[in-house]
């Protein structure tokens, strides 16, 4: 649409790069529910049990910010 924009001469599409994203896990802490961040392969199936807990035991949502790559 504009050939001339910066979509154009960047090798990005546009709307497409993950670069600074907020903590999701504090953003579903702020609304009274639980959040995690897990950085390694290895924390998330204890990071899933956690999870699941909360909601099982305490009736409340969970997230985990499972970070890829």
């Amino acid at each position: 649409m504009y050939p001339d924009g910066r979509a154009s001469s960047s090798n990005a599409a546009p709307f497409m790069e993950l670069g600074k994203l907020p903590a999701f896990e504090r953003i579903c802490e702020s609304t009274g529910g639980y959040g995690e961040r897990v950085e390694a392969a290895a924390e998330l199936p204890a990071a899933f049990e956690r999870a699941m807990a909360v909601v099982r035991n305490e009736g409340r949502q969970a997230l985990l910010n499972v970070i890829c790559g």
